[in-house]
């Protein structure tokens, strides 16, 4: 995390019982441009854009979407300013997060779909595609793009996969529906992961849209898992070996299942739909992550 962030997330966390620091001292191994011999790839590499949860910056699923990008992605992950708790601009100025309160999440709903749709539009211009992913040849043309979202970012997946023609597919990770979404649906692949007792018959909002789905649609329930499970957190607490050790509460917000699995699990189904959407079109990924990961209960 850049600094400013880190410090603001470990005065958040500590709340909860992580260690003071924990987010100051950690770091993502990465692979840098001036290191690889030769571009990465002679094909257009599909667009994948992530939105988080209400009020949780961007970097805290960057592990997740490090993942992601090594399935063969460009992802470029989104922080909504007064959305996001905090964004630290690259000149180091931060924009802290209002509380956006029921009445508003309309309003932010519609403003998450606005920013979706000028990231792209930024997106297809070669020059700021060159400067963000210098190590990948571009064949020109639009990109092929999918969304997914976390919590109201799953929300926001979803509307922007009905408002913006360029979106391929969408994938809700937990996320409650809000918006014209639920009247009129979708006519291109979507897809609903929730955790534990997170379904179509306690999400009104799932139930209301899932027959509006009308192209393909998936819906998978994650036994262990709670809302936060879709992060980094997690994998944070296994890493520095807490995640045995934190009180009860917080297994209602990151769930039972071991912080690395966990991730594996995540990263996993997100690729498969990917995979399926902007890749070769078949359900094959999820036959085998089926398989593996015993936690997963198909719900339809």
């Amino acid at each position: 995390m850049p600094p400013a962030t880190a410090r603001f997330e470990d005065d958040k966390f500590a709340a909860y019982g992580l260690p003071n620091g924990t987010f100051r001292s950690l770091g993502l191994e990465t692979c840098t441009s001036n290191l690889a011999p030769k571009p990465c790839s002679s094909g257009s590499l599909p667009l994948v854009v992530f939105s988080g949860a209400l009020a949780t910056s961007r970097t805290l699923y960057q592990s997740m979407l490090q993942s992601v990008a090594a399935a063969g992605y460009l992802v470029v992950s989104v922080d909504h300013p007064y959305d996001a708790d905090i964004v630290e601009l690259p000149n180091g100025t931060t924009v802290t997060g209002v509380d956006i309160n029921d009445s508003e999440l309309e309003d932010a709903l519609t403003t998450r779909v606005k920013d979706i749709a000028f990231l792209y539009r930024q997106l297809t211009k070669p020059s700021l595609r060159t400067k963000l992913f210098p190590m990948h040849h571009h064949s020109g043309g639009l990109l092929k793009t999918a969304i997914f979202g976390h919590s109201f970012g799953g929300a926001a997946a979803a509307a922007a996969t009905q408002q913006l023609s360029f979106v391929r597919g969408g994938l809700n990770v937990d996320g409650t529906m809000f918006g014209s979404v639920l009247e009129s649906g979708l006519d291109r692949p979507f897809m609903l992961i929730g955790h534990d007792n997170k379904t179509q018959e306690t999400d009104s909002s799932w139930k209301t849209v899932w027959p509006q789905l009308k192209a393909w649609k998936r819906e998978i329930e994650v036994k262990g898992a709670a809302h936060y499970s879709f992060s980094d957190l997690p994998l944070i607490t296994s890493v520095i070996g807490l995640q045995e050790k934190l009180p009860v509460e917080i297994e209602q917000v990151l769930g039972s299942i071991e912080g690395r699995r966990m991730m594996d699990l995540t990263v996993t189904y997100v690729t498969a739909f990917l995979n399926m959407v902007l890749r070769y079109g078949s359900e094959k990924d999820f036959v085998r992550a089926d398989n593996e990961f015993t936690e997963v209960v198909v719900v339809t």
